[in-house]
């Protein structure tokens, strides 16, 4: 088995270190060894609350076997490995661990609809201090004077891609989504892109594969990426020719799709303003889609 068919298996979270390594060093393990990385890689939720011995017992292989793995992947030991592990899922069960914190504190429903609205302050507030003229610049061109234009998103982000898409074509930069096809789909319509084109996409802690997956498909045949991601270590930061970094923290819930959608609308914006056909492509739209408009 090659290293790129141990992703196939891989029920690791999206940018997990322990599914790096192994992926580098499956190619070079013994039977024995990709037997057990075969089931961390299945059941790494089962590995990480179970002990050694428990693990051992569950994989049908022998605690030094564990053992000798784990050093393969560079780690000093079985504890120093399960630790890394058991941190890769900490971004997946935070939001369902705050949740359970805030319904056992009973706070009430105007205080949390306050929270929510902070959250979202503070996220903006960050962006707006955060602001990197020549970043946003670049990446406003790159989306302007793109061939052709994609913006990838699975699941949760799709409906912003979405959005994006839409503002932006209406002002005349025509773009592409995944529509309701999935990965199938995008690959139909991504499999002719080229250094002239452009891919936007953007994720953030609890990454979808996906997305990952894809991303990495295209850097790798020299298509370039405009990223929005939360940090440099997420899976996607060091795919882009131009990265920006935002934050999108929300206590209750996992990702602030508000301050997501904020940044892609501020970039729609930044891409209108450069463009001199964009208000007469506005006007068209809106003459064209009156019949269907209510103004009062």
């Amino acid at each position: 088995m090659s290293a790129g068919q141990v992703w196939a298996q891989n029920n690791l979270p999206a940018g997990s270190v322990v599914g790096a390594r192994i992926a580098e060093a499956y190619p070079e393990f013994s039977q024995a060894l990709r037997s057990f990385a075969d089931f961390v890689l299945a059941e790494p939720m089962k590995v990480a609350q179970m002990t050694i011995n428990e693990t051992v017992h569950a994989s049908g292989v022998s605690v030094a076997t564990a053992n000798r793995f784990a050093r393969k992947l560079g780690y000093d030991g079985y504890p120093a490995f399960r630790s890394d592990l058991i941190g890769g899922f900490e971004a997946v069960l935070a939001p369902a661990d705050r949740l359970r914190r805030t319904i056992q504190q009973k706070t009430g429903a105007s205080a949390i609809y306050a929270s929510v609205l902070e959250d979202d302050i503070d996220n903006l507030t960050e962006a707006r201090r955060n602001l990197n003229t020549t970043q946003i610049e670049d990446a406003t061109a790159m989306i302007s004077d793109a061939g052709r234009l994609f913006v990838l998103a699975f699941e949760q982000g799709l409906p912003l891609a979405q959005i994006f898409a839409h503002n932006l074509t209406v002002l005349g930069r025509q773009a592409s989504t995944a529509a309701a096809g999935g990965k199938l789909a995008a690959l139909a319509e991504l499999g002719s892109y080229g250094p002239q084109d452009l891919v936007v996409t953007f994720g953030f802690r609890r990454y979808i594969r996906e997305t990952v997956d894809l991303a990495h498909a295209l850097h790798r045949r020299g298509v370039p990426l405009l990223v929005i991601t939360d940090a440099p270590s997420s899976p996607l930061a060091a795919l882009g020719a131009q990265t920006l970094y935002i934050q999108a923290k929300r206590e209750v819930g996992a990702t602030s799709d508000a301050a997501v959608l904020s940044v892609l609308e501020a970039l729609a914006a930044c891409v209108a303003a450069c463009r001199t056909d964009a208000a007469d492509n506005s006007a068209r739209f809106a003459e064209l889609a009156q019949p269907w408009l209510i103004a009062r």
